[in-house]
């Protein structure tokens, strides 16, 4: 357990500091994760980036208004259908994401390799065990 929550305290302060600075402007790993949601997912509905962060719809909210504010996406809401949302790249978000993929590329290829030296049931029971700690934290109060 020690081990495990020295872990979560790495994660959390991690979440405090600025991931990386981008021609001036620094982005918070929240922000990274939301444009990577709405990139890979091709999200436009809060609920459901909200629920794929696990987070509020309200972080998901605050942080389309940060994005936007920082020039990296133009947010409009759909007329028809007040969820969805149509969220674009500007060219200066495209870059942005670029650079980070190319950066966290290496951030990963550590656990990556480590992972790789487990066997398969191993990777399954740390799947597992990650999943059921996923949990553990939703039923946290907040």
């Amino acid at each position: 357990m020690g081990q495990l929550q020295r872990v979560v305290n790495k994660i959390l302060f991690l979440k405090r500091k600025s991931l990386f600075r981008f021609r001036g402007v620094e982005f918070f790993p929240s922000e990274v994760h939301l444009m990577l949601v709405i990139k890979e997912k091709l999200a436009t509905n809060a609920t459901r980036m909200a629920e794929e962060l696990g987070v509020t719809k309200g972080a998901v909210s605050q942080g389309l208004t940060r994005l936007e504010k920082k020039g990296v996406l133009i947010k409009t809401k759909d007329p028809s259908n007040k969820n969805e949302l149509t969220l674009t790249f500007t060219p200066f978000g495209t870059e942005v994401l670029m650079r980070y993929s190319k950066g966290a590329a290496n951030l990963f290829d550590g656990p990556k390799e480590i992972l790789g030296q487990f066997s398969d049931a191993e990777r399954g029971a740390i799947q597992r065990f990650l999943v059921e700690v996923e949990k553990a934290f939703d039923r946290v109060p907040d």
